[in-house]
């Protein structure tokens, strides 16, 4: 069984739900479980006939009002919290504070690097909540070009909070830290592998050995491999599959948006070493100049799929961006397939176990 609670005024409200995939929603009518926050709400809850992993759509209504008003949430927990038009995977603080920049946007924090010999501006983007829920341990999404991340840059900007933000208010994402990490004027050498023609093994030491200690003393993060990912595109993107390839103790996740994959060398190298334990998404668009290079992206995921055995739908993603070009808003616009497959929000194991204890004390 699946289990919904819910903080809401709404008089007699039920939830809408259906399996991924299916077309029809079923109805179940929800209970009374206790007081809510307020005198003008109750706290409510309903089980679904489904398996606790299973992924279940839903909305809910009391035949006047809908929430969400439109779309719905995705669970893919045992049990799941609706609150103020959010969904979590415990049950949160009764006014939940809103995601936050952890930095000044005109100034970024820095950080000296031996291995670069230089300071290095990094921008750390915190989940709702994170003043409030002092137990509770993040995962962390190393980005790079990170002045392109979160404000404008040279090219542009993803807008990375708006697909953060929606994915995991609507369930799809689990709450992560983002670690933006600002490129330089030697951005071919940090990003490009040696064989191909860069220094990315200096950035690689920088992030494994300087920066990652840092963020995991500063902010409470999961530190192990599975809970550690690198995203990037382009160049960005090379950077992000070629340093987790080498570095997989600690960054056991990595995506990489419109890599360059013109590059070979380390392609080469890397379709001819051991299978790595990673879960690994590319992507490209279709459009623009070269379309956006969309051959080398297949050649690419098919060398991962015959080469090294990595199966797509399970440590392997791919996706196409149609008539998306080589843009800054094309990545942003992606960044959502790229957070689902890596960081679906699946709750941690201490979650699970506490969520029932929580709610029975509270009813």
């Amino acid at each position: 069984m699946k289990r919904v609670y819910y903080h809401s005024g709404f008089q007699k409200p039920s939830i809408y739900w259906r399996r991924r995939g299916e077309n029809s929603f079923q109805t179940c009518a929800m209970e009374r479980e206790g007081a809510g926050r307020t005198g003008l709400e109750h706290l409510w809850t309903c089980a679904l006939p489904v398996e606790p992993q299973e992924v279940v759509e839903f909305y809910v209504s009391d035949g006047v009002h809908r929430d969400p008003a439109n779309r719905w949430y995705e669970s893919r927990t045992s049990l799941s919290f609706l609150q103020d038009g959010e969904l979590f995977t415990y049950r949160p603080a009764a006014r939940v504070e809103k995601p936050r920049r952890a930095y000044s946007s005109d100034a970024p924090p820095s950080i000296y690097s031996h291995n670069l010999g230089q300071h290095r501006s990094f921008r750390v983007y915190l989940p709702r909540g994170y003043r409030q829920h002092l137990s509770r341990r993040y995962p962390v999404i190393y980005l790079q070009d990170g002045q392109n991340i979160f404000e404008s840059g040279s090219f542009g900007s993803w807008q990375a909070q708006r697909s953060l933000d929606r994915g995991i208010r609507r369930g799809e994402v689990e709450e992560v830290i983002v670690v933006a990490v600002d490129h330089t004027a030697g951005r071919w050498d940090d990003y490009v592998p040696a064989e191909d023609g860069g220094a990315n093994n200096r950035y690689a030491r920088f992030l494994s050995q300087e920066l990652k200690p840092h963020i995991d003393r500063t902010f409470r993060t999961r530190t192990g491999p599975q809970d550690c990912a690198l995203l990037g595109s382009s160049l960005g993107g090379v950077a992000a599959l070629s340093i987790a390839w080498d570095h997989f103790h600690q960054f056991g996740k990595v995506a990489s948006l419109s890599g360059s994959w013109w590059l070979k060398k380390f392609q080469q190298r890397m379709l001819g070493q051991t299978r790595r334990p990673l879960k690994i998404y590319v992507d490209s668009g279709n459009a623009g100049p070269y379309n956006d290079c969309i051959h080398h992206t297949v050649a690419l995921r098919e060398q991962l799929e015959s080469r090294l055995g990595y199966r797509l739908g399970q440590d392997l993603c791919h996706v196409v961006g149609d008539q998306q070009a080589h843009t800054e808003g094309a990545w942003g616009h992606r960044l959502i397939y790229a957070l689902r497959f890596l960081f679906p929000a699946e709750g941690a194991p201490e979650e699970r176990a506490e969520l029932p204890l929580m709610l029975r004390k509270a009813a």
